[in-house]
């Protein structure tokens, strides 16, 4: 402890040692009020020693009467600023105790990233809070406090720069597009697609807004609005592999599979690696009468995704596409893979 290496390393009085020993045994014994007791008398007898009101703070800290261990902690600091471990605990009892912005300074000079996350985030500086919190996750990357706060960072730096952005007079259009987005997200589609017409109205060329209404009117079934949305977006977006499997799947949803082929090929060669494309261009395919076009792709999604949802529905496929190839063997196997995959995981005995 640091009072004790300060201390004996001086001259002192037996009954100073002696104070000094006793809290030392009683902290170690876990006898915290005792411990107080005797390092309140160390105080008293040398006041003008640092680490005495340094380690009277420490033990208040250790019980978690934060309350307490400031005034301790700061006259400790204030008679050596450099006291090793007391910036640390002063700025984590202020922090416990609601005093965000005092204790900054403190956990800044005791390089506490984690502490100071959070004290950045309530003292409303989320920008240098992500910053932090980020780099403790790094350290620490399961720890449910650290992903709660940065959830927390996240979601008020996000509120801060919309906030920039709507008192943008030029970003009007991002606005109205930010506010169509959050109200498809909370189910409101009437609200989110007159949001999203009033962006295109403001910046007619703005990329994702025809995607998003699309979307829209996906989920309404309205498969020919979602049509004429999603071809605008694959227009102004040309290489956008979403644009092109989205255009892709609802023209296959409207029977017009020579045509869904086409932009389910084009999604593919734009981004392989995305096995929702595979499945809807293995099923365009086979409606186009293409099977063995539509076995490459349906084992392509096998391939990406063997254990998914997307997976069963591609062996669901297959079971089909072998059946019109005449490959009944083929087709049981597809067959016995999907009630595998649809089969319920052992309960392992207690």
């Amino acid at each position: 402890m640091i009072l004790l290496v300060l201390i004996l390393a001086q001259t002192v009085s037996p009954e100073l040692a002696q104070h000094v020993n006793a809290g030392l045994a009683a902290k170690a014994a876990g006898d915290l009020d005792l411990a107080i007791r005797e390092f309140r008398k160390v105080v008293e007898l040398a006041p003008e020693l640092p680490a005495a009101h340094v380690n009277l703070g420490a033990v208040y800290f250790a019980k978690q009467d934060y309350g307490s261990a400031i005034a301790p902690l700061r006259q400790a600091l204030a008679l050596n600023p450099e006291l090793p471990g007391a910036h640390q605990m002063l700025g984590t009892a202020l922090l416990a105790r609601g005093a965000a912005a005092g204790a900054i300074p403190h956990l800044e000079k005791a390089q506490a990233t984690d502490l100071l996350g959070i004290a950045y985030l309530e003292a409303g500086r989320p920008r240098e809070a992500v910053d932090k919190l980020e780099a403790a996750l790094l350290a620490r990357p399961a720890d449910p406090d650290l992903l709660y706060y940065l959830s927390q960072a996240h979601s008020r730096l996000a509120q801060q720069l919309f906030e920039n952005l709507r008192a943008n007079p030029a970003g009007a259009a991002r606005t109205q597009q930010m506010l169509g987005e959050a109200a498809a997200a909370a189910g409101q589609s009437e609200a989110a697609a007159q949001h999203f017409r009033a962006a295109l109205a403001a910046r007619p060329g703005l990329r994702g807004v025809q995607l998003a209404i699309g979307e829209l009117q996906l989920a309404n079934a309205n498969y020919a609005a979602a049509e004429a949305a999603f071809r605008a977006e694959a227009s102004l977006a040309p290489a956008s592999a979403i644009a092109a499997y989205k255009l892709g799947f609802v023209l296959a949803q409207l029977g017009q599979s020579v045509a869904a082929v086409k932009e389910l090929k084009r999604a593919y060669e734009l981004a392989p690696e995305m096995p929702e494309t595979s499945l809807e261009l293995g099923k365009a395919l086979a409606a186009a009468g293409e099977s063995a076009a539509a076995e490459n792709a349906l084992l392509r999604v096998l391939q990406l995704e063997p254990k998914s949802k997307l997976a069963e529905t591609a062996y669901g496929q297959l079971n089909q596409v072998y059946r019109k190839l005449n490959r009944p063997a083929d087709a049981d196997r597809a067959l016995k893979s999907l009630q595998e995959l649809r089969r319920p995981a052992a309960i392992p005995p207690r």
